[in-house]
């Protein structure tokens, strides 16, 4: 009941923070309902959430690619759809690539890459230092090997890279969020300028003057035609590949040179 009016799924999400506070698996509870727990950790996870607070910032914990990750307020939580920008620029590698993520966040589409290919030689960039920080949790709890650097796009990385991977932010400024996101996620790592896309043309023009042979977006639904425009403008010869989500809607792009 105190939770109806900001979850979809209240009882779920009641269950998922009461086992948080006990430090228990969920279906502990349904093992032990007769048992009585101490709840004033609990009680502070309830009132949270009731202000929309998401339920991964509270347990630090958020599902991604089968695996449970680190996430800390701060840092942008990770969603389904970026699950299948690793599968689209996966099918693009033979395993040995060097690999520059823009914008690693918590880390996953780098964990993720280095679990696939192990043979991958990654550098993740940031301009968070909490990202760098809860990334750096997540390699070291999946036991990965990827370069983090705090700066901006690659600016004083002097090494080239075979593929470029990022999701970066590609909302526009004045697009209206869920209480949830806008109340909490990063704005930095959402807000992509004025129209949304100028991180994603950014991405392109740095792509376009260095060595790597492959791009790797998530965008945004609504974006593929100014893509498609910035792309004819510059004069891109190579391959260009987009996908679509679960739902239909166009969710990243691939370029391919030569």
């Amino acid at each position: 009941k105190e939770l109806e009016d900001v979850a979809e799924r209240p009882l779920l999400e009641a269950e998922i923070l009461l086992s948080h506070a006990l430090g228990k698996e969920r279906v502990y509870l349904h093992a032990h309902s007769e048992e009585e727990v101490e709840v004033s950790k609990y009680l502070t996870f309830l009132r949270r959430r009731k202000t929309h607070e998401p339920i991964e910032y509270i347990t630090q914990k958020v599902s991604f690619y089968g695996m449970d990750f680190f996430i800390t307020p701060g840092v942008l939580i990770p969603r389904p759809e970026t699950e299948l920008l690793i599968d689209e620029v996966a099918k693009e590698m033979r395993g040995k690539e060097r690999v520059a993520e823009i914008g690693v966040g918590s880390g996953v589409i780098s964990t993720c890459l280095k679990l696939k290919f192990p043979n991958l030689s990654i550098t993740a960039t940031d301009i968070s230092e909490q990202a760098i920080s809860c990334a750096s949790k997540n390699f070291k709890k999946f036991d990965v090997n990827v370069e983090l650097m705090h700066t901006s796009m690659l600016d004083g990385v002097a090494k080239e890279f075979d593929v470029i991977v990022s999701n970066p932010p590609y909302i526009a400024k004045d697009f209206p969020l869920e209480r949830n996101v806008a109340l909490y996620e990063p704005h930095d790592a959402l807000f992509g300028g004025e129209e949304g896309e100028e991180m994603l043309l950014a991405l392109i023009e740095l792509f376009l003057e260095k060595q790597a042979k492959i791009l790797a977006c998530e965008m945004g639904f609504d974006q593929k035609a100014k893509i498609e425009k910035f792309l004819q403008a510059k004069g891109f010869q190579g391959l260009v590949r987009f996908y679509k989500d679960l739902a239909g809607l166009d969710r990243g792009f691939i370029l391919k040179k030569g």
